[in-house]
């Protein structure tokens, strides 16, 4: 996942809001790295960003999380492959055992 990506994850993980020095705290990252993040996500539409500084997730930014979240977890092909020769060679492996 992208730095982008995590920044969205800890907003989700922590109720769907957070301030920015919760957000450069559970990153352990700096305050101003934080906010420049922040103000990234918000220029395109991924939170809001309130003049006291807290991000809120909106459905455009819970979309990119899912999107990542699935991009990452999901299997590749050479994964589902390997696991279809894996089932396939099994009675082979177990009748030699």
């Amino acid at each position: 996942m992208t730095m982008d990506d995590e920044v969205l994850e800890k907003i989700r993980i922590n109720g769907g809001s957070a301030h920015v020095q919760r957000l450069a705290n559970l990153m352990h990252i700096g305050f101003d790295y934080a906010r420049s993040i922040l103000y990234s996500l918000g220029r395109r539409d991924f939170i809001d960003i309130g003049r006291d500084e807290v991000a809120v997730l909106t459905d455009k930014g819970k979309e990119r999380l899912e999107k990542a979240i699935q991009k990452n977890f999901a299997p590749t092909f050479d994964e589902l492959e390997k696991a279809a020769m894996d089932r396939r060679m099994k009675p082979y492996r177990e009748k030699k055992g």
